[in-house]
């Protein structure tokens, strides 16, 4: 085993393992990332105590292993749209997303299809399908978010000059005040329609109030029906459908 700081080796159940040593470190610890396993060590540890060390806590590595998030047969299912997982053509290489048949624009079903023969419960798949979500949710945010935005601003009298979607995945929201110009992730139509307006009443907020004073706060709960601190602990704790 080659003496660098971070190597993979490969097991028979665990799968492909990235080891990293940690200096300072006293301990082994561990945690799985998109499918894999990673395994932090002390940098003292030689290769035979590593291997010693992973057949030890094999069963606790297999114990918080993540249960694969999609299936065949699947239906993934949000307010505006479902997409249902099934097998795909003989000679498809990768997964691919379909518009199913008959679908309206207010209730759209997408279907993804996976290389047949091919374990769905592979990471490379897991993630393929994530991001055949993301193209579709990329897809429809306009259509989703961008007209529920417009009339709440009308309802509450605000002048907003620009909507605009975003495509990154940690900020849902953003708010530029002097320019009158709100950003809404598209990863909001995964969100249940009380969550969705409640990214949207927060941006709004902030038109008037570009901090997060008690004045914010008292605001974006009137506008939120006085149910900002309980939207806010429900988004918090949202299992969203797709990696972030």
């Amino acid at each position: 085993m080659p003496d660098l700081a971070t190597f993979r080796i490969s097991h028979p159940t665990l799968g492909e393992i990235k080891v990293i040593r940690r200096t300072g470190s006293g301990k082994l610890s561990a945690r799985w990332i998109n499918g894999r396993l990673r395994v932090n060590i002390p940098a003292y540890a030689t290769e035979n105590e590593i291997v010693r060390a992973i057949e030890q806590h094999k069963a606790d590595f297999e114990a918080i292993r993540p249960k694969p998030r999609y299936a065949v047969g699947q239906t993934i299912g949000c307010h505006n749209f479902t997409a249902t997982i099934a097998r795909g053509n003989p000679g498809q290489t990768t997964p691919a997303i379909n518009l199913a048949a008959g679908a309206s624009a207010s209730d759209l079903r997408f279907i993804i299809t996976l290389p047949d023969g091919r374990n769905p419960e592979e990471p490379e798949l897991q993630q393929a399908i994530s991001r055949c979500l993301h193209t579709a949710a990329r897809h429809l945010a306009p259509h989703i978010l961008l007209p529920e935005a417009r009339r709440l601003a009308e309802r509450f009298g605000l002048r907003v000059d620009k909507w605009e979607i975003a495509h990154g995945k940690s900020t849902l929201g953003t708010c530029f005040p002097t320019q009158r110009r709100i950003r809404l992730s598209y990863l909001c139509v995964f969100l249940d329609p009380e969550l969705r307006n409640y990214i949207i009443c927060h941006e709004l907020a902030h038109l008037t109030e570009p901090g997060h004073t008690p004045a914010f706060h008292r605001l974006c709960d009137s506008y939120c029906n006085g149910r900002e601190t309980v939207l806010l602990r429900r988004l918090r704790s949202f299992s969203w459908p797709v990696d972030r």
